[in-house]
């Protein structure tokens, strides 16, 4: 008897009937092998996206931290990693999409743009036509080196298969040096309302670091972390990527603009203090002329 044109001969049994074993690649060893692997993979993949919902939890409670009126229960997830200082952003993920220079010095960039002092944020989103903007103050947080705070808004969205406006959190991140030399400015922004939105992260870092009294060196990179699998997920990566490399053309363009805006008010105060110390004083008066004039009379 043949095997159906499978080419497995048949295993005859003494009560006459025919077993057949299984395909080469398909027998009884490979597939409990290949189940094993499926297995460890699942229970692989499980943890990971465990670790990625307590580290999420975890820069969450940290940023919003200062904004919250009442005390925040930290989560089960992450409360093995407090006590220990944490990555803010994803190394691994991250591509170059800036290289180059900026007309500022890293403490100035910091105190211009970043502070609490500055509205460059909050302008900058009100550009972008962005709505319900609410971004929280610079504060410590015990789970990673430096400040965080947390930004909130209605974010314009431009893609056919999104909502014309979607929440979105961006939780950020900054360190200055001590000698104010070298700055680091990290982000993380989570989406909420657009496709697989809960599935990946874009997580960004400026470098900063100042080079000449009125210049500094600029290195962004950025990229789409995901904290579990996606079918899109290859191509979310590239638009995001290139959608990052046009939101940072624009983030400096306006940054340029929002520092000369910044400084000229200065430069004026400085020029007319400039022009007063200037200014020859007046001859003193020593009472000449009334006596002179009582002479001639």
């Amino acid at each position: 008897m043949g095997a159906g044109g499978f080419g497995v001969p048949p295993l005859g049994c003494p009560d006459g009937r025919v077993r057949y074993m299984f395909a080469s690649f398909w027998n009884r060893n490979h597939t409990f092998r290949a189940l094993q692997r499926a297995v460890k993979n699942f229970q692989m993949m499980i943890e990971a996206e465990k670790q990625e919902r307590a580290q999420s939890a975890l820069r969450a409670h940290s940023s919003s931290r200062k904004n919250s009126k009442k005390e925040i229960n930290i989560p089960e997830d992450c409360a093995a990693l407090t006590g220990q200082l944490q990555p803010f952003v994803k190394e691994e993920v991250l591509v170059p999409v800036f290289n180059g220079t900026f007309p500022s010095t890293a403490e100035h960039f910091f105190s211009i743009l970043l502070s609490d002092d500055s509205n460059y944020i909050t302008e900058y989103r009100t550009f972008r036509k962005d709505k319900d903007i609410n971004l929280g103050q610079w504060h410590i947080a015990d789970e990673y080196d430096g400040q965080v705070r947390e930004l909130n808004c209605k974010s314009i969205c431009h893609s056919p298969m999104c909502p014309p406006y979607s929440a979105m959190t961006e939780w950020q991140h900054i360190v200055l040096s001590a000698d104010k030399m070298d700055l680091v400015f990290e982000t993380v922004q989570q989406v909420h309302d657009v496709p697989f939105g809960s599935f990946f992260e874009v997580h960004c870092r400026w470098s900063v670091k100042t080079i000449s009294s009125s210049l500094c060196s600029l290195n962004i990179s950025a990229g789409a972390h995901f904290k579990k699998w996606c079918i899109m997920q290859s191509k979310i990566k590239s638009g995001a990527v290139d959608e990052l490399k046009k939101e940072v053309k624009e983030m400096l363009d306006f940054a340029q603009g929002y520092i000369l805006k910044v400084r000229s008010p200065d430069q004026e105060n400085s020029n007319l203090a400039q022009q007063d110390n200037m200014a020859p004083d007046a001859p003193p008066d020593l009472g000449w002329g009334d006596s002179c004039h009582d002479n001639e009379l």
